[in-house]
């Protein structure tokens, strides 16, 4: 039987930091009532009583499907507790449902979890289930994020210290200085932290060295690509990632009157993106085939952001293709100079 087939009830929970709104969606009642929400504590025993609640209203967990904004950490223990207890579940962009409702006026979070929920049934044989990432991949997640964070602050000491160097050194820049320092061992310290445990994985440690191959793509890179795509499970192919990173370009026509280039779309995960623009760069300078590529596209006349839009997806496609092929990166032109001499 088809697996969508077997879904007869569509959940939706709208989660705020303490609470979470449950209302399942009624085809015979078509509109919110209160004989279809419940409100809950956003806490483990808000969890079982909302199960409890289900069994109550005649739901089998083979029939069920429950859809929810990914809110983050708000929304992280709701996951784990769905999962527990074998229960289907998909995290939604708020941005995407927020578009799909149409146009709304005022916000409830009765009636957000009820959009919800018809979301899903509306959806429901296009709907993608998803899964908890592996305990050591969130444990990488946490450090990129607090690596992030002092990243960040270096980057505002340095600015700091930049545009105060012809000044007498006072107090201030000292301390600044040292906070520099600080958190520049901070960051040493959560990456050696990141490659101890990518290196007792053993799935991690191979696809993490296979991206190494790829030049251009450092370890930063290569464990943000692992962190994002639960170690290359959630997405199916690089296409896909690009869309989710926003570097990937579409088509931008109407008709015969609108005929404009080809673009990438703001909305994408931004921070990964800048990440992706630094290893863009380095293989623009290290890799022999990119700084062709490059130096003949800039001699077109191309923009140098989109010449290196197009060199990130090209990155994002051979870092999908090594760890599909299971081998590391090859160079094309050596491969060919090795043969002619041959």
């Amino acid at each position: 039987m088809n697996k969508y087939m077997e879904k007869k009830w569509f959940v939706g929970i709208d989660v705020s930091k303490k609470t979470i709104d449950v209302v399942y969606y009624d085809r015979k009642k078509q509109k919110m009532c209160e004989e279809i929400h419940r409100r809950f504590s956003n806490d483990q025993s808000g969890f079982i009583l909302m199960r409890k609640w289900f069994k109550e209203c005649g739901m089998k967990t083979v029939e069920l499907v429950i859809g929810l904004e990914n809110t983050g950490i708000y929304s992280f223990d709701l996951c784990l507790s769905l999962e527990s207890a074998g229960i289907d579940y998909c995290c939604f962009n708020p941005l995407h449902l927020k578009r799909s409702f149409g146009l709304t006026r005022g916000k409830n979070d009765k009636v957000d979890a009820w959009r919800i929920a018809y979301y899903c049934y509306l959806h429901r044989e296009e709907l993608v289930y998803c899964k908890m990432s592996a305990s050591t991949i969130m444990r990488l997640q946490e450090l990129s994020s607090e690596r992030k964070r002092h990243i960040k602050h270096i980057a505002e000491y340095k600015a700091y210290l930049t545009d105060r160097k012809q000044r007498v050194t006072d107090s201030t820049q000292k301390r600044t200085a040292n906070a520099l320092e600080y958190e520049q061992a901070l960051v040493d310290e959560i990456e050696k932290e990141m490659e101890v445990i990518i290196r007792s994985d053993t799935n991690l440690k191979k696809n993490y060295d296979l991206l190494l191959s790829v030049k251009g793509v450092g370890a930063v890179n290569a464990i943000t690509m692992i962190v994002h795509t639960n170690n290359f499970e959630s997405f199916e192919n690089a296409r896909k990632y690009a869309c989710y990173v926003g570097v990937a370009p579409f088509e931008n026509t109407s008709g015969t009157s609108t005929k404009g280039k080809p673009h990438v779309c703001s909305i994408g995960a931004k921070i990964l993106k800048s990440d992706l623009s630094m290893a863009a760069r380095s293989a623009r300078i290290h890799d022999p085939e990119m700084k062709e590529y490059f130096e003949r596209k800039t001699a077109q006349g191309k923009e140098f952001g989109v010449v290196l839009n197009a060199i990130k997806y090209k990155l994002i496609q051979r870092m999908f293709a090594v760890v599909k092929r299971g081998t590391p990166f090859v160079q094309l032109q050596t491969y060919k100079s090795t043969k002619t001499i041959n």
